[in-house]
């Protein structure tokens, strides 16, 4: 296949259940396993799309332009993260609380997820938004755009294996060092703290994407995408999702896991290239309302989080109706960030070389 710039509808299909699935993670804590599945279903998908869109970049021109870029990206996350983080401060100061500077300074630079880890910020309250418990996501996927596309410029070739070999290196490396990482604390809670934040064990989730991207479009792998069109497999790849987190092994659930659902993610959002997924499968990816939040995704992706913690300050009783005004809340927050903010911004995207609509 080549790649090209056209829209995928499918892709934001994904991330509407990826964002459904942190969402429904954070208002219901038992079932806050799928909120983390969630999360690696944006980096697979992350890491998917911008391997194919660098490829049809160097394909045209011969080279990436790094400038446009890095600008693509700031147009891209500067003016709703700038929006979550005023109207987090607002909250804060209108609950009589101290704002924590760090942890804003912390959201602005992407640092977040060592700062959460290493730093370990001191509450004054339970109530207390602390973005750097929401947008450590976003630094691991901000530390990857920073190197993958300089790494992506000095290996990729039609000519060579190099970027592809470095790559699988990589996912080994990662699990190494989530290996190493389990053994050497003996305190459970902050090793699964420091696995589950850090960029350097929680990379390769992203990259997992980049190598099915470089299969499909660089290699056309003729053994990959005969996977890619087994219905069986594809099957055999959500019973693993669900097999694997009933796995009862720490080592397991902090190590092998994120590896295992890589590879599970790169048969079942890859397949949907060919074709060959049941038609009714995807009208549950390709439907409207569903490509609508996928969309909204990265707005939601913030501004519930502050929902859930503005409804629990004013609305203290939990249940049915406190979840409904945060899911209202953050939708609405949501939409004026996406139409409000983000949207006046995408003819500077554009500007700078994206295709975005």
């Amino acid at each position: 296949m080549k790649p090209d710039n056209r829209y995928v509808p499918f892709l934001d299909g994904f991330r509407g259940y990826a964002i459904l699935l942190v969402i429904i993670g954070h208002l219901y804590r038992d079932l806050i396993r799928v909120s983390l599945l969630g999360v690696t279903l944006f980096f697979f998908v992350s890491g998917f799309l911008i391997t194919k869109l660098l490829i049809v970049e160097y394909r045209k021109r011969n080279t990436i332009l790094l400038k446009e870029f890095y600008l693509r990206r700031v147009f891209r996350l500067y003016p709703a993260l700038l929006f979550f983080l005023l109207v987090t401060c607002v909250f804060i100061l209108l609950s009589g609380q101290s704002i924590l500077f760090p942890d804003i300074m912390s959201g602005l630079f992407y640092f977040t997820n060592y700062y959460l880890v290493y730093f370990k910020p001191v509450l004054q309250s339970a109530d207390y938004p602390l973005v750097s418990e929401i947008l450590w996501s976003l630094s691991v996927e901000e530390h990857f755009y920073l190197f993958f596309p300089v790494l992506f410029l000095m290996l990729f070739s039609d000519s060579n294996d190099k970027l592809l070999s470095v790559l699988g290196v990589l996912l080994m490396l990662f699990l190494f060092s989530r290996c190493v990482e389990f053994f050497r604390s003996s305190n459970l809670s902050e090793v699964r703290k420091i696995i589950y934040y850090t960029t350097h064990n929680r990379g390769d989730s992203i990259l997992y994407g980049c190598v099915s991207a470089l299969l499909i479009y660089r290699y056309n792998a003729r053994f990959y995408i005969r996977y890619l069109n087994s219905k069986w497999l594809f099957i055999l790849s959500f019973l693993l999702l669900v097999l694997i987190e009933i796995v009862p092994s720490q080592l397991f659930q902090n190590t092998f896991k994120y590896s295992l659902q890589g590879i599970a993610f790169s048969i079942i959002v890859p397949s949907f290239l060919f074709g060959n997924s049941e038609k009714g499968v995807r009208k549950w990816l390709e439907g409207n309302a569903i490509v609508f939040i996928g969309k909204l995704s990265y707005s939601l992706y913030l501004f519930h989080w502050i929902a859930i913690k503005i409804i629990a300050f004013y609305v203290p009783q939990k249940g049915l109706f406190a979840n409904l005004l945060i899911v209202v809340f953050s939708l609405g927050l949501a939409l004026i960030s996406y139409y409000g903010v983000e949207r006046p911004f995408l003819s500077l995207r554009r500007k700078f070389g994206s295709h975005a609509k």
